[in-house]
């Protein structure tokens, strides 16, 4: 054998067209290989007859001056592009090269897989959001989510949670799988104590995590997770929230699904931003509409007002006194009910036109129904309306104080047997009411109420997998309310979503 005298490292021309790309190979017009590289060679033979139709339509197309051309097939569930360059002036031979990129062209398709999923996330516009009711909102851009999770990512567990701005709280708006945290415990934007999902909020960097077990800023989430993914949800660069995937398969998640993930997460901020603007942009509307017509029918009144008390000092004593009497009293109704409407978000209308203990007898006498709000006319209403009917009722005007009522009455052994709380108060969210009834009792119904659809914890949605009989939308007539109250008294609970 004759010995090789190349220096070590360098190749001769003949190995080096042996090793370039995936393969390199001489093909004439008829699309017959007159010579093939080794690693050409060792392609299988699909893969090589469409090597060489590649070259051949190269050389029977218009060049247009161009001396090299890009083609691209797929084969055996591969991707490959194939460079070839005209050999001669009036070529009729061409010399290719084929390389194969999927793993270049997976990533592409992914990526045109993100923007087809973030296009339908930011398809809500007015004309469809504008039809549906909170629940429904929410539930559209919600399984629009979950779909994408599990179409994108192959992910069955994951939560999003979103930033609280001045709390610096991550609150819980989406989960599945992951057990969220109990009642009262806080995830925060925080580098330390608060997990990845505190970190990553806080540096606003992705974290992929392959060994849960002996990562010290993993906090327990999935049983048994062995991968974990949670990237930051970036509103122009600002941090709004966090998406986090977690899985029991170590390999779950690659490099790949990280960089996605972010992509995605952009996505999901922009969604949820435009879904609260047109929410609040309604709220603020209606507000705008209702003081306007508040203050337009300001003036009639007062002036009735004015009137009637003229002619109450001038007919004193006289028999059109009783008449004037009632008159006033219509007329205060009146002012209350003009009130009670303007208000929109905080009004319990036609309190005064529900007949005292209407509808099925005994039903709601010596029930015991708690009543959390912060708005004191609500509170008082309820109160009213509940209590004219036989229950008894408890109200409280913060969450605190309503979650301590709730383990307060169990330990004595009187539990609630309702609940009845408003989505939106300072200190909690509806749902974290009405995880603590459920914790009292899985049976106990639970009704939520909303104004104009705004629940930024997006409470009603959670809670409505997990159970919940219903929600109002303030304002709500007093009789809606009894109705309601009266099918989760007498119905079996919703089951929960799987």
């Amino acid at each position: 054998m004759a010995q090789d005298t190349r220096e070590p490292g360098t190749f001769d021309a003949a190995t080096l067209l042996q090793e370039i790309a995936d393969g390199i190979g001489v093909v004439d017009a008829s699309g017959e290989i007159l010579w093939m590289s080794g690693r050409l060679v060792t392609q299988d033979p699909e893969t090589l007859r469409k090597f060489a139709d590649a070259a051949r339509e190269s050389l029977r197309e218009p060049s247009n001056g161009r001396r090299t051309q890009l083609k691209r097939f797929r084969a055996q569930g591969r991707s490959f592009e194939v460079t070839v360059s005209a050999m001669g002036p009036s070529p009729e031979r061409a010399l290719a090269i084929l390389v194969n990129v999927s793993n270049r062209q997976r990533l592409l398709d992914r990526v045109e897989a993100i923007d087809a999923a973030g296009a339908s996330l930011l398809d809500l516009d007015a004309v469809i959001v504008n039809p549906l009711n909170v629940a429904e909102r929410l539930k559209l851009i919600e399984g629009r989510i979950e779909h994408g999770f599990r179409d994108l990512f192959g992910a069955a567990n994951f939560e999003v949670r979103l930033l609280d701005r001045k709390s610096r709280v991550l609150e819980l708006v989406i989960h599945r799988g992951i057990e969220p945290l109990p009642i009262g415990k806080q995830m925060k934007a925080e580098p330390e104590g608060h997990g990845i999902t505190g970190w990553v909020a806080t540096t606003g960097e992705s974290v992929l995590c392959r060994d849960p077990q002996h990562d010290t800023r993993y906090m327990p989430g999935l049983p048994g997770c062995r991968s974990a993914l949670t990237a930051p949800l970036l509103l122009h660069d600002r941090v709004v929230g966090t998406a986090n995937l977690e899985s029991g398969d170590p390999r779950a998640f690659e490099e790949e699904d990280r960089l996605l993930l972010e992509l995605y997460g952009r996505y999901i901020a922009m969604a949820l931003n435009i879904l609260d603007m047109l929410i609040v942009e309604r709220y603020t509307t209606n507000q705008r509409v209702s003081g306007s017509v508040r203050e337009e029918i300001a003036v009639p009144v007062r002036n009735v007002r004015e009137s009637v008390d003229a002619l109450k000092a001038l007919v004193a004593d006289s028999p059109a006194t009783e008449t004037l009497k009632r008159l006033d009293t219509h007329l205060g109704t009146l002012e209350s009910r003009i009130q009670a409407a303007s208000e929109g978000f905080r009004g319990v209308l036609g309190v005064d036109r529900v007949e005292r203990g209407s509808g099925e007898a005994g039903l709601l006498v010596g029930r015991r129904v708690l009543v959390a709000d912060d708005e004191a006319g609500i509170r008082e209403a309820i109160l009213t309306i509940l209590g004219q009917h036989g229950a008894k009722v408890s109200i409280f005007a913060t969450g605190g104080e309503a979650l301590q009522a709730l383990a307060d009455a169990k330990a004595k052994g009187e539990p609630f047997e309702m609940v009845l709380s408003d989505v939106r108060m300072p200190d909690r969210n509806g749902y974290e009411i009405f995880r603590a009834a459920k914790d009292c009792d899985p049976d106990m119904p639970v009704i939520l109420m909303t104004g104009f659809g705004y629940d930024p914890h997006h409470s009603i949605v959670r809670s409505s997998q997990e159970g919940l009989h219903c929600f109002l939308f303030k304002p709500f007539q007093a009789q809606q309310l009894l109705d309601e109250v009266r099918k989760a008294l007498t119905e079996p609970p919703p089951t929960p979503a799987a």
